[in-house]
């Protein structure tokens, strides 16, 4: 039997979880998915911070505790001392990317084919009924019932435009995101329905590419008060509001020794209720902030 829950990220900073840098025109660039190009964040950094909240430092994870056995724990040279972690976080997908709006301030957008790939996640994950994602639509942007992004029979994207529909299916699934992401606030729940839109898959494709954040950064000379040589640069970052989904998967607890610590017990106690983490890098300037919230861990065969 398979442990397995969903985690949704909710971007509430800008926040760049970085390659290094960048052979572009921006010097730190964000990680991407190498087949689609879209924003992702690796589920290593995840688990990293994820770790760190729970306080499972090298030194806390000692060999056999229930720290190490759910997180893992790294060879220290000595024999039948190190072990994988049992909770297996897999990378934090792109799911709703915020984008400019002339009507609503701003609207959350997706596309058909992320959420056919968060279908097949959900269902891996054992949630009950997760709704079919809508057909493709190249001619129009599909909203929900109530939206706040239409004018006339049209919606407005930082400087595109596009015929919108009221649709069935993104109501359903501004519905279904909502309570995923905002379980326990009814405002925000309310305001992701009205700001919710399905775009076309080239259009989407062009927003991943074109709407995250980059920044310029510089490096004052103390002494002269302008910038040091060679010290300007640019760095990409998710912007705020960015919406994001993994997984997060239990099915054995890997041990040397003899232990009564099930999956349950694990999913149950790290992977249940809401953290507020620091992802990726730029943390003094006030980066990375995002919301984490955990579905309720299922059991699968």
């Amino acid at each position: 039997m398979t442990h397995a829950t969903m985690y949704w990220l909710h971007v509430l900073s800008p926040t760049h979880v970085g390659t290094g840098r960048g052979v572009g025109y921006i010097d730190l660039p964000i990680h991407r998915d190498k087949v689609t190009g879209w924003p992702l964040i690796p589920g290593s950094s995840f688990k990293g911070v994820w770790a760190d909240h729970y306080r499972a430092s090298e030194r806390a994870r000692t060999p056999g505790s229930e720290l190490a056995l759910a997180f893992g724990r790294a060879s220290d040279h000595e024999a039948g001392t190190s072990n994988a972690g049992a909770l297996i976080p897999t990378d934090a997908r792109l799911i709703c990317l915020p984008v400019r709006s002339v009507h609503g301030t701003f609207a959350w957008c997706t596309s058909s084919f992320v959420l056919q790939r968060l279908r097949r996640d959900l269902e891996l994950a054992a949630e009950v009924g997760p709704p079919e994602a809508p057909s493709a639509n190249d001619k129009a942007v599909l909203c929900a019932k109530g939206t706040k992004l239409v004018s006339s029979g049209r919606v407005f994207f930082e400087d595109l435009d596009f015929d919108a529909q009221v649709s069935a299916p993104a109501s359903t699934w501004a519905e279904r995101l909502a309570s995923s992401v905002f379980p326990n606030d009814e405002t925000w729940r309310r305001r992701f329905v009205e700001r919710f839109a399905i775009v076309p898959e080239p259009i989407f494709d062009f927003l991943c590419e074109a709407g995250t954040e980059v920044i310029t950064r510089v490096r004052i000379d103390d002494e002269h008060g302008t910038v040091k040589d060679g010290q300007l640069w640019t760095e990409e970052a998710l912007p705020a509001e960015t919406i994001l989904a993994g997984m997060v998967i239990c099915d054995r607890v890997f041990s040397r020794q003899p232990s009564d610590l099930k999956p349950d017990k694990l999913m149950n106690k790290y992977a249940r209720d809401p953290l507020a983490l620091q992802l990726g890098g730029k943390a003094t300037v006030g980066r990375g902030r995002v919301q984490c919230v955990f579905s309720t861990p299922k059991v699968r065969p």
